[in-house]
C-alpha cells in the first residue's frame, strides 16, 4: 500500500496517508480535530476543506476526498466560540454526599486493648474491611499515631489517610450531550459549587447524531474505544480545568456523577451500544453504575468513585431521569410536562401519581445540522428573528452572521408564517402569489442552488447569504412534527387534554434559547400551553449536581428512573397518522 503526506493548513501539520484512504479516515487516524455532523456520508455538505494546487484551489468535501498522492489541504478558520449551556434549575437539598470524609483519633493499642487494626479503625462505623485497605493499614496508622481521615461511600471504605485531609473532598457532576459536555466542581463538605466547565463533545468528529456513533462503534472495537477514549479524554481535560480555577488538585476528587442520554452512557462505559439502534432498541443496562474512576481512565483520587446515573429505556437516558429529578416530577399534584429538545426530543408526562415518557427523532435540525445555513449555537450564528416592518435579527458575538442556529430557524420560520412568505403546509409562496404584509419582502424570495430561498442576509462573515430555504423548513416541519405527535401520544395515553398540562418545563440548550411564541405559531408545542412555559436550562447537570451532593437525591433518581413508563411510539399504531398530522403549521 503506498504511503503519501498530507499537509494541513494553516497549522502545517503534516500527517501520513495510504493510498485510497478517504480525508475524514486520515484526520481520526492523526487526531486531527475536525467536524463531519452526518458521520461522514456526504449529505451534509459541513465538512468542506479547500485542495491547494501550484495554481488552483479547489473546493471539496473532506468525507468524499480520496487520496491519491501528496495533498495540501487548508481548513477553514476555528474562530468561534460556542455558547453551552451550562446554568440549570436549582434548589436547596439536605447535605449528605455520595463520598464522606471523618477524620479520627483512634486510641493505639496496649496490652489491655489488642483489638485488631480493624476493629480499632472502623469503631461504630457501618464499613466493609476491604483488602487493599487492610494491606496499608498497619504503616499508615502508626506513621500518623493513629490519626487519620475516613473516605468512605456507603457501606464502602475507599480509603485511609494520614492526619486531618477532611476539608479536601470534592466532587464533579458531568452531563454528557450528545453536542456538548457541561461539568460542575462542588465542595462536598459545603456544598458550594466551585468551578462550572463546559466543552464540545469530541465525538462530533464522527457524527452529530447517536445513530452515527453506534454505527461506528458497531463496525469494530477500535470504534467503540475511540469513542470512549474522546469522551474520558476530554472529561480528563474538564477536570484539570475545573480544580485549577478553583486551586485545588485532582486529587481532591473523590466523587463524580455522569448524566447523559443512553447511547452517551453506553460509550462513556465503552459498552458496545449497537442493538441501540436495532429494533427492539434494547439497551445492555439501565440500571445505575458504581465502578473505580481508575477502571474508566478517569483522573482524579485514586480511590475515587464514578456513579452513572439509571436510564429509563434505549432512547431516554440517564439525562432525562436527572431532569425529572431537577423539576420535581415525583412529587408534583399537577400534571407536568417536560420536554428536553435536542438531536432527540425527549419528553415526561404526569403528576406524582404517574409519569409516562417517550423519544422522539427530532434530527439534527435544532442543533443546526442538515440546514443550508445551519450551524450551532456559537459566535456569528443568528439565534433570533423578527419580522415587523423590516428583518431584525441578532447574532451570538454581536459579529456579521456567517449562519443560522436552531432558535434562530424556529423564530425565522415563524416569522415566515405570520407574514404569509409560508403556507401552513410549509411551502414557500410564489413570489407573485404573496400577500398582505408578506408583499415588502417579496424581494428576499430567491432560487439558491435549485431551492426557493428567503434570504436573511447579504452582508455576512463569508461573503455569502444566509437563508433558510424550502429543504430547511421541510427539515424544521420534520422535527417539530416528531415532538408535537409524542407530546399528543403521552396525552392521550395519560387520558388528558392539552389544558390539563399546569406547567411545561422546557430542559437544555434549545429549548432554554428558544422563543415560546415562535414554538407555539409553529405547533412544536401547543398554543394553549405559550404562557405555562418555563425554560429550566440544564436541568440534567443540575440533577447530576443534587444526585452528587445528595444520597437521598441519588437513591430519588434511582426511583424515578422505574417509576417513569416509557412508551416506544413506533409500537403506537396511531403514531405515524398523529406525526403526519402534526407536520403541517
Amino acid at each position: 500500500m503506498k504511503k503519501y503526506t498530507v499537509t494541513i493548513l494553516p497549522d502545517n501539520i503534516q500527517v501520513p496517508a495510504e493510498e485510497n484512504a478517504s480525508l475524514k479516515k486520515v484526520f481520526t487516524e492523526n487526531g486531527i480535530k475536525f467536524e463531519f455532523p452526518c458521520g461522514g456520508m456526504g449529505k451534509c455538505k459541513k465538512c468542506k476543506v479547500k485542495v491547494i494546487k501550484e495554481n488552483s484551489q479547489e473546493e471539496t468535501l473532506a468525507c468524499q476526498l480520496k487520496v491519491a498522492g501528496d495533498l495540501v489541504i487548508e481548513l477553514p478558520k476555528k474562530e468561534q466560540k460556542y455558547e453551552i449551556l451550562a446554568e440549570g434549575l436549582e434548589r436547596r437539598v439536605v447535605l449528605d454526599p455520595l463520598v464522606k470524609k471523618v477524620y479520627l483519633k483512634i486510641p493505639q493499642p496496649s496490652l489491655k486493648d489488642n483489638r485488631d487494626d480493624w476493629k480499632r479503625l472502623a469503631g461504630n462505623l457501618e464499613i466493609k474491611p476491604d483488602l487493599k485497605i487492610l494491606r496499608e493499614l498497619p504503616e499508615k496508622l502508626r506513621e500518623s499515631d493513629f490519626k487519620v481521615t475516613l473516605a468512605t461511600s456507603g457501606d464502602e471504605i475507599l480509603a485511609v489517610e494520614k492526619g486531618d485531609t477532611s476539608e479536601k473532598l470534592l466532587g464533579m457532576a458531568f452531563d454528557i450531550g450528545t453536542t456538548t459536555l457541561a461539568g460542575y466542581l462542588l465542595n462536598l463538605k459545603t456544598g458550594r459549587e466551585l468551578a462550572r466547565v463546559s466543552a464540545l463533545n469530541p465525538q462530533t468528529n464522527y457524527g452529530a447524531d447517536v445513530i452515527s456513533r453506534i454505527n461506528l462503534a458497531s463496525e469494530s472495537q477500535e470504534g467503540l474505544d475511540k469513542l470512549y477514549k474522546e469522551v474520558v479524554g476530554e472529561i480528563n481535560k474538564m477536570i484539570e480545568r475545573a480544580v485549577d480555577e478553583a486551586g485545588y488538585n485532582r486529587e481532591d476528587v473523590y466523587a463524580i456523577t455522569v448524566v447523559g442520554n443512553t447511547t452517551m452512557q453506553h460509550l462513556f462505559l465503552k459498552i458496545q451500544p449497537k442493538y441501540l439502534a436495532r429494533a427492539p432498541y434494547v439497551p445492555v443496562v439501565t440500571e445505575p453504575i458504581v465502578v473505580d474512576a481508575a477502571e474508566l481512565s478517569i483522573k482524579i483520587n485514586p480511590a475515587g468513585k464514578v456513579f452513572v446515573l439509571p436510564n429509563i429505556a434505549g432512547f431516554v437516558g440517564a439525562d432525562t431521569v436527572s431532569a425529572a429529578l431537577a423539576c420535581e416530577m415525583d412529587e408534583s399534584d399537577e400534571l407536568t410536562l417536560l420536554i428536553d429538545i435536542g438531536t432527540n426530543g425527549e419528553m415526561v408526562l404526569g403528576t406524582k401519581e404517574r409519569l409516562f415518557a417517550c423519544s422522539t427523532a427530532a434530527g439534527p435540525a435544532f442543533e443546526g445540522a442538515h440546514i443550508s445555513c445551519g450551524m450551532r449555537g456559537a459566535t456569528g450564528a443568528i439565534d433570533h428573528v423578527k419580522i415587523d416592518g423590516g428583518i431584525e435579527y441578532t447574532v451570538i458575538g454581536g459579529v456579521k452572521p456567517v449562519g443560522i442556529c436552531g432558535s434562530g430557524l424556529l423564530d425565522a420560520v415563524a416569522e415566515l408564517l405570520k407574514v404569509g412568505i409560508i403556507d401552513k403546509k410549509g411551502r414557500i409562496i410564489k413570489p407573485e402569489k404573496i400577500s398582505g404584509l408578506g408583499q415588502m419582502y417579496r424581494e428576499r424570495l430567491k432560487e439558491i442552488n435549485g431551492f426557493m430561498a428567503f434570504v436573511l442576509e447579504e452582508n455576512t462573515g463569508t461573503g455569502q447569504p444566509v437563508y433558510v430555504n424550502q429543504k430547511d423548513i421541510r427539515e424544521l416541519q420534520l422535527a417539530k412534527g416528531a415532538i408535537a405527535a409524542g407530546i399528543e401520544i403521552l396525552l392521550e395515553i395519560f387520558d388528558a387534554k392539552v389544558e390539563d398540562i399546569k406547567k411545561v418545563f422546557l430542559a437544555g440548550a434549545f429549548g432554554n434559547y428558544l422563543k415560546p411564541e415562535s414554538a407555539c405559531r409553529v405547533g412544536l408545542i401547543p398554543p394553549e400551553l405559550e404562557g405555562k412555559i418555563k425554560p429550566v436550562g440544564n436541568a440534567a447537570g443540575a440533577g447530576a449536581k443534587l444526585a452528587l451532593l445528595s444520597e437521598k437525591e441519588y437513591e430519588r433518581a434511582v426511583m424515578l428512573s422505574r417509576k417513569i413508563q416509557y412508551i416506544e411510539l413506533s409500537a403506537v399504531a396511531k403514531f405515524s397518522n398523529v406525526f403526519a398530522k402534526k407536520l403541517e403549521f
